[in-house]
């Protein structure tokens, strides 16, 4: 099939599981696990051990929130756009911020643990050897999302073989240094539970993959799968790896070792094995940096599309990569490298790691409760709401026990993002509402219906399921002109017969329905713009599609959800409530179609067959009448089921007196029945010629 044309904001979807695998596992097992233990013993003693265990499980909610909101809503941005469209403008300005600093106060933290493991091969200048590195990374997210992933995939591949192999070859050791684990609470609980927090930080890099939501294959499988599966690998080698270093090196040794795996590695694997854990610990900090910044840039790129920062964001390079957000993350990491030691870097990303993980979880709970109909998760969390209760309550908490300093710098970064939203963002800020606005309507307030217009227009990236039956809709789907300049209540009148007459709904109510519902989006083309309208019904069991055609154009006023912008098209989408995600999906399939404009489309003497070949360029579309006279007036009377066609032929719908009947096996074919056939079938000048192929 043929794709849809890119703009300059748009991103390729070209990553699949194993992309989202290593990119949130390379952004994960990093300073967390070679650099981060000495600091954590130090404040936890062996106890450390199960901090990490204890954090990882902790995650888990967060990690459910983002998979849900990620199928939800498959946008770069990740958390900033969730949060956006759940907490409204405001909300979403202080998450994008706040996701942004953490990002890139994690991988910063990794820099400075590389600059350590490099340290044992050569004596290098910390400062100036990390700033060298950024301009590596920031050069290699410009080339590309999928070949800086590509390269991830190599070095996460190295990462975990390293890793297996120690944690093998170091577990039988822990045997006779039991003795290091005496007294395990060594800091009482009160150490435990600032371990806890402070560790927090390693598993901050799960979130990454939400901002390249957009450029995930299939990402209601994708990321739910690749996130989860990253969790569970990432908090396993935590947790290994840290017990293996806690038993074999003496605390006192431990809590002053900048490179605490390495020379755990040292005590019982040969020489090349703990060269291997430095170049292992090397490539875990590249990767961490390299999925920082590819995830990071995303964040100011969204914040753009929402007016909150300069358009120059939305500047995309040739290879489909947005060319500022990469600098700014870039030269955002060095000031941290340069401003801030080891120790203070962990305490803050964790606390902006927890404030972005509890928002998380909110947003989920405000965007079910607002009952937007067009919210439609490939994924659910289970035990809803109490998992995202759970989550909320466990980052509050930890936050609190990081002490007063990274609370102190929350609170003021928290104040100064809504200052500069208050005085920059409200005057350019193009995004009106959030979910939470759908709330206030039941305290008296009115709704503003732009958030469940943004996630249906959202649904475009989420491609289709193998249940979605996109050739079956476009078959059905009926084709009417409307005079030039026609207003749009006439288009949406006639359309709404049409689709009535289907679905055994009164007319007036059709309408009423898509007026009300609000989920439309301008789909952009330079030289035929269309409209998609989509409302839901309880009483209708399939969806079903109108396009309405007016050649010099139709205006679209406010009330129905546009800016006076005058399109060539509509396409009606009458979904069933059964399942709003179906039809939200089939709208953005149809959208990928309508990027470049199909001439046949727009054109008042395309045939209906011409119209709907444009809309499905993979497939070969026709209509043929079953006329008694003709060969194929042998099929009258027999079923659908009694046919046995070819594999690759399928008919998809059959009109009858003005009705369009859903094919089924059970269905009789009768005389004058119009049968509209999908399939390789080549040209077909005559209907024997169709006849002899069923």
């Amino acid at each position: 099939m043929a794709g849809k044309k890119t703009s300059a904001s748009d991103l390729k979807r070209s990553l699949g599981l194993r992309h989202v695998f290593v990119l949130s596992t390379g952004g994960t097992i990093s300073a967390g696990l070679f650099f981060l233990p000495s600091f954590a013993v130090d404040k936890a003693g062996p106890s450390a051990v199960l901090a990490y265990l204890v954090a990882g499980l902790l995650a888990i909610p967060a990690m459910l929130s983002v998979s849900e909101l990620s199928t939800a809503m498959p946008r770069a941005g990740g958390l900033y756009y969730f949060l956006a469209r759940a907490l409204g403008p405001a909300g979403g300005t202080l998450s994008g911020v706040s996701t942004w600093v953490s990002l890139v106060m994690k991988d910063a933290f990794a820099l400075v643990g590389m600059s350590a493991y490099l340290n044992l091969i050569v004596d290098l200048p910390a400062k100036p050897t990390a700033i060298c590195l950024i301009a590596f990374f920031t050069g290699l997210n410009i080339i590309g999302s999928k070949t800086s992933a590509s390269i991830q995939m190599g070095m996460v591949a190295f990462l975990l073989a390293i890793m297996g192999w120690y944690m093998v070859t170091g577990l039988p050791e822990t045997s006779s240094g039991l003795g290091e684990f005496e007294p395990f609470f060594s800091s009482g609980s009160g150490g435990f539970i600032a371990a806890i927090g402070l560790v927090f930080v390693s598993y901050g890099g799960l979130t990454k993959v939400a901002s390249i939501a957009e450029e995930v294959e299939d990402p209601s499988r994708n990321i739910p799968l690749g996130v989860i599966l990253s969790l569970i690998v990432s908090t396993v080698v935590y947790t290994v790896g840290v017990l293996v270093a806690v038993a074999v090196v003496p605390a006192n040794d431990l809590i002053t070792d900048p490179a605490p795996l390495h020379t755990a590695a040292e005590m019982f694997m040969p020489a090349v094995g703990a060269g291997f854990v430095i170049a292992a610990a090397l490539a875990a900090f590249a990767s961490a940096a390299n999925a920082g910044i590819l995830a990071a840039a995303r964040y100011p790129m969204a914040m753009s599309r929402d007016g909150l920062m300069s358009p120059k964001f939305m500047e995309m390079t040739k290879f489909g990569t947005p060319l500022w957000g990469i600098i700014l993350t870039g030269a955002g990491m060095a000031f941290i490298v340069v401003a801030f030691g080891a120790g203070a870097i962990a305490k803050l990303a964790s606390a902006f790691v927890l404030v972005k993980l509890g928002l998380v979880n909110l947003a989920v709970i405000i965007l079910r409760s607002a009952k937007i109909s067009s919210y439609a998760p490939g994924f659910r969390t289970p035990l809803y709401p109490f998992t995202q209760i759970i989550g909320i309550v466990i980052s509050i908490y930890l936050i609190f026990k990081l002490g007063t300093f990274p609370l102190l710098l929350v609170c003021g970064a928290t104040v100064a993002t809504l200052l500069w939203y208050h005085f920059f963002g409200t005057k350019k800020v193009t995004q009106s509402s959030g979910a939470i606005h759908q709330i206030f309507e039941r305290l008296g307030q009115a709704a503003d219906t732009s958030v469940d217009r943004e996630i249906s227009a959202a649904m475009q990236s989420h491609g289709l399921r193998s249940e979605d039956d996109y050739a079956g809709l476009i078959a059905r789907a009926s084709v009417i002109s409307v005079p030039s300049d026609g207003d749009i209540d006439i288009a949406a009148t006639r359309a709404s017969q049409v689709l009535g007459n289907r679905m055994g709904i009164d007319a007036e109510q059709v309408n009423e329905c898509f007026l009300e519902t609000g989920s439309l989006w301008i789909q952009p083309s330079e030289t035929h713009p269309t409209a998609t309208p989509v409302a839901f019904f309880d009483n209708a069991e399939d969806d079903h599609l109108v396009i309405v055609r007016s050649e010099n154009g139709i205006v679209i006023p406010s009330e129905w959800g546009g800016r006076n912008e005058r399109v060539n098209a509509l396409f009606f989408l009458a979904g069933t409530s059964a399942k709003p995600g179906r039809a939200l999906r089939l709208a953005g399939e149809l959208a990928a179609y309508l990027h470049d404009g199909e001439s046949a489309v727009f054109s008042e003497a395309a045939h209906e067959a011409e119209v709907k070949q444009a809309l499905l360029p993979g497939l070969e579309i026709g209509q043929y009448p079953l006329l008694p006279e003709t060969t194929m007036g042998v099929l009258i009377g027999r079923t659908l089921g009694e046919l046995n066609l070819e594999s690759d032929l399928r008919i998809e719908a059959i009109r009858r007196d003005g009705r369009v009947l859903r094919a089924n096996p059970e269905t009789e074919l009768m005389a004058d029945d119009q049968l509209m056939i999908t399939g390789p079938i080549g040209e077909l000048p005559g209907s024997e010629e169709l006849a002899n192929k069923i």
